[in-house]
């Protein structure tokens, strides 16, 4: 018996309409070769389906366990090679209407005759073909597909039973197959990345979040840590948070921080939060027992302080017990849960474990323009047990974003040429006298 669905969240006002124009071709008094058509038609294609793949990008931590999706209705204007999109939509949270019945009831009558674009294949659990009778319903005469549903037994469903009906599918890759389809693919994989990871490798897609200091520490030697990153970065940090079914610490970063890992100044979904804590050696008061903030659970050993475990219930706090805590063992409970995405907020000692246990997957590290040097200050990762570089882990698909402007030691000084020099030296001799003098 299928579990009762979660109730209907208000989903927002559909947007207007908004164009999306492709530059007309030039009339030629000879015929337009063919290849240069299908082009044409490929790039039109390519566009409106890196657009369905930003609609569905709108619901990412809503919609767990479901992927996003995302749909984008568009026909041709009248008479040129323009095309206009006429409705769009997306799955805005569980239970609530799909993307391909929003956007098929804003474009109204003009969905017929119309081409309809998907970032990833309908598909639902329960049998529920609301996706493709609104679409066949809406009058849509032909459908274009960035990826196959990953559920085996939902794969290729849906496209059948369109097709049975008489539409014409074109899935990327199969389809269509041109270089134009790359970067929108890529669009697609992006935007539902934790429901492939989920499927592919029976785990919650896993990201681990750090903020160092340029010389590569979390926290001083005394363990203070607020604040290693600047405000853009931690409004960053809210939005990863925002588009995470959960979020992770180790108890170190309850006892020293007291954090509250609310996705505060982003509106929209809150992430649960779980504390890992073999011992669960924790303080009977942090921001973290507050449940009406968010959601909390305490995962440790079996038998831990059955006493504190009492009072943490009392409060509203779920307490998870596990023969052996460990990452892998954490990840599948998630997994179980329906979780698609779970946010690494702790210390070098939990995430050393987490990068062992093979569970993460993808890296965000906020690099702040500061130097704090310690012997004993803590890095982002505790030892992973290797002792020769060629044994280091290679991250791939490595991009970069500068949030700010990163200064110099000193303000570069806006003096005439003949001044330059003695300033110059200036700024040696006080960044060696100050090497000195933190030497002493």
């Amino acid at each position: 018996m299928p579990p009762p669905p979660r109730p209907p969240v208000a989903a927002p006002a559909p947007a207007a309409p908004c164009p999306i124009r492709v530059a007309p071709i030039r009339r030629r008094l000879h015929a337009v070769p063919r290849a240069v058509s299908v082009a044409a038609s490929h790039a039109h294609d390519a566009a409106f389906l890196r657009r369905a793949a930003d609609v569905a990008d709108r619901s990412a931590g809503l919609t767990c366990p479901h992927p996003n999706f995302g749909c984008v209705i568009a026909r041709p204007e009248p008479g040129g090679p323009e095309a206009r999109v006429v409705g769009e939509g997306f799955l805005y949270a569980q239970g609530t209407r799909c993307a391909e019945l929003l956007a098929a009831e804003e474009a109204g009558e003009r969905a017929r005759g119309a081409t309809a674009y998907l970032n990833l294949e309908p598909g639902d659990c329960y049998g529920d073909s609301t996706a493709v009778s609104s679409l066949v319903q809406a009058g849509i005469t032909r459908v274009v597909v960035g990826l196959r549903h990953p559920l085996k037994h939902l794969r290729g469903k849906a496209i059948q039973s369109l097709r049975s009906e008489g539409i014409q599918v074109d899935v990327v890759g199969e389809d269509l197959q041109s270089k134009l389809f790359k970067e929108a693919l890529t669009s697609c994989l992006i935007v539902n990345a934790p429901l492939l990871y989920r499927a592919a490798f029976c785990v919650p897609f896993s990201v681990l979040k750090y903020a160092m200091t340029a010389d590569g520490k979390i926290a001083a030697s005394s363990g203070h840590a607020s604040w290693v990153s600047g405000r853009a970065s931690r409004g960053r940090v809210f939005e990863l948070r925002g588009r995470s079914d959960a979020v992770i610490v180790g108890g170190n970063t309850v006892r020293r921080d007291d954090p509250r890992l609310t996705a505060r100044h982003v509106k929209g979904h809150v992430p649960v939060r779980i504390v890992m804590s073999q011992t669960c050696n924790l303080p009977e008061e942090a921001n973290l027992w507050n449940v009406h903030e968010a959601y909390t659970i305490v995962a440790t050993q079996r038998g831990a302080r059955r006493d504190f475990q009492k009072k943490l219930a009392m409060k509203g706090v779920e307490v998870v017990e596990f023969d052996m805590l460990n990452p892998r063992d954490v990840m599948s409970y998630c997994y179980d849960r329906g979780y698609l995405s779970v946010l690494w907020e702790c210390g070098g000692t939990l995430s050393a474990a987490a990068i062992s246990a093979r569970v993460i997957h993808k890296v965000y590290a906020f690099c702040a323009p500061k130097i704090i040097g310690g012997v004993t200050a803590p890095t982002p990762v505790g030892d992973l047990g290797m002792n020769q570089m060629t044994q280091a882990i290679d991250l791939i698909d490595v991009s970069y974003e500068q949030s700010s402007v990163v200064p110099y030691w000193l303000p570069v000084p806006a003096l005439d040429k003949s001044s330059y020099l003695q300033v110059l030296s200036y700024m040696i001799i006080q960044v060696t006298l100050n090497h000195r003098s933190n030497c002493l």
